[in-house]
């Protein structure tokens, strides 16, 4: 496979431990992706720190940026949200859950191995994501065929199913290379 080069963008909400209910906390998603969206494959990590934000601005904040994810208006792209506090984390995936959104929490903004996909996967998504990220983190449907004993179309189904949710990033090369789909959880970066 060769070697896929990703933008990592990470928007820190602020600094501290400090309670987070700023009224106009939608100019984070202003930071987070101005008007000009261009960009290649694409890491988006809201760094929340020790922060703990109210459970008004942490809806709004993740549900605008979820769901323009979902509608497609970044593009190649992951939605990380890197938090403390594990209460945060989790109020972070009960949000996703609850609007259908393709996000991954994490306490680091830097090391995305342990981070967590939530929001609507069944049984047949984590077993697929889990084994994408085993193999390390780049597969394309032949490999993934091969390597299950499954029909190549099964094995495209599955990897599409998560690259249109939001959970993969898909890397179009020609035939008959075929796709990659790559988990972000693999991407490395300092």
């Amino acid at each position: 496979m060769e070697a896929i080069r990703f933008d990592v963008k990470v928007i820190p909400a602020g600094t501290g431990s400090a309670v987070w209910d700023d009224p106009h906390a939608e100019n984070i998603i202003q930071r987070f992706m101005p008007p000009d969206r261009k960009h290649g494959p694409m890491i988006g990590i809201l760094h929340l720190g020790a922060l703990r934000p109210t459970p008004g601005v942490l809806r709004d904040v993740v549900v605008c940026i979820g769901e323009d994810n979902r509608a497609g208006r970044y593009g190649n792209f992951t939605f990380v949200v890197s938090a403390e506090d594990a209460d945060t984390r989790s109020i972070v995936g009960d949000i996703a859950a609850a609007q259908d959104l393709a996000i991954f929490v994490s306490s680091s903004s830097t090391d995305l191995q342990h981070a967590e996909p939530v929001g609507a996967l069944t049984a047949k998504d984590r077993e697929t994501l889990s084994f994408v990220f085993d193999v390390g983190g780049t597969v394309t449907a032949t490999d993934f065929a091969t390597q299950l004993g499954i029909e190549q179309t099964t094995a495209g189904n599955r990897l599409t199913a998560l690259h249109r949710k939001g959970f993969l990033q898909r890397i179009d090369r020609p035939h008959p290379f075929g796709d990659q789909f790559v988990d972000p959880r693999s991407v490395r970066f300092a």
